[in-house]
């Protein structure tokens, strides 16, 4: 009896060793490589109130108002010098509040500074859940993401501001609508469409590297993802000037024509696993394959990935 609560009590303290120390080497080697390599931002203006700021990690969108600045998402904590030194090029307003569009590290990482600051942030009610969590991200579209594990946000960096569906903000005589449509990238996205200037920030939602990551292991869908683009593009028109999580500045068009490619290779996988075809043979089937920015994997290797993703949440 004694040598099984002995047994007991060691595997207890184990599995709570385990629990509270996450592998994060992933996690750590990208930090560094982030730290070693980025110095600078490229800003680009939209015009004299909006601009993005490109480079180590998601593209950030700065809103310039009287006085203050609206920030949608914040890249990495360990870059945060470079963020403020970038900002400072633009204005010298104080940040007002932080918007993030989801949860995953290359986007809202920079809470961990920004909330030591006092700055508030907001986010849908998912994301900040996943902030309170340790959580692995999706390999299976992109093989060098398996066995990421991002780590969970400490108290000051969590937002403090959420919403369910849709939640409007004014500053400065323009209206800052929030959105989230469902499950896509994650289940937590948020779209930010500053109304009156006609703007908007996508997040990972919509990207321009080729076939977009989702996360299927935390809330995010193929199928999903799919519509998202489709209520992205409704409410936007022929003149939205469009901020995607990734990539250059981009139009209603461009949203439109991801959703096509999406939809065509999603409904030919369906039709393929009906009949039996392997993986080969559908990808072989979808004529179209997306080009891949060249620091991500090669595309037709990420087109089979993404066939065996659609299979994986058609049988979830």
């Amino acid at each position: 009896m004694k040598l099984n609560l002995i047994l007991f009590f060691f595997c207890t303290l184990v599995t709570i060793s385990w629990a509270q120390s996450p592998n994060l080497s992933k996690y750590n080697e990208e930090i560094k490589k982030i730290e070693d390599t980025v110095k600078y931002f490229e800003v680009e203006k939209i015009n004299d109130q909006f601009y993005m700021l490109i480079g180590g990690g998601g593209n950030v969108g700065v809103f310039v108002s009287d006085k203050n600045v609206i920030m949608v998402d914040n890249k990495y904590e360990i870059i945060e010098e470079v963020l403020m030194s970038s900002l400072r090029e633009i204005t010298s307003n104080p940040i007002k509040y932080i918007i993030n569009t989801h949860y995953h590290h290359d986007h809202s990482d920079g809470n961990r500074a920004f909330g030591k600051m006092g700055v508030p942030i907001i986010s849908h009610e998912n994301a900040k859940v996943r902030m309170q969590k340790v959580t692995q991200l999706y390999g299976g579209i992109y093989d060098f993401i398996d066995g990421f594990v991002q780590d969970k946000y400490p108290t000051e960096a969590l937002p403090i501001i959420t919403y369910n569906s849709k939640l409007t903000l004014s500053e400065d005589g323009e209206d800052i609508e929030m959105y989230n449509f469902g499950s896509g990238h994650t289940d937590g996205d948020s779209i930010i469409y500053f109304k009156n200037a006609n703007i908007m920030h996508t997040g990972d939602a919509f990207v321009r590297y080729g076939y977009p990551y989702v996360d299927l292991n935390n809330g995010g869908s193929i199928k999903g993802i799919i519509e998202v683009l489709g209520s992205i593009a409704s409410l936007a028109n022929d003149q939205t000037v469009i901020m995607p999580g990734h990539g250059n500045l981009s139009t209603k068009q461009d949203v439109l024509d991801l959703k096509k490619s999406l939809m065509n290779l999603y409904q030919k996988t369906v039709l393929g696993l009906e009949k039996g075809l392997s993986y080969q043979e559908i990808a072989d089937s979808i004529d179209e394959t997306l080009a891949a920015d060249p620091v991500m994997p090669g595309a037709e290797l990420t087109k089979l990935n993404y066939i065996k993703s659609i299979e994986l949440e058609l049988n979830n």
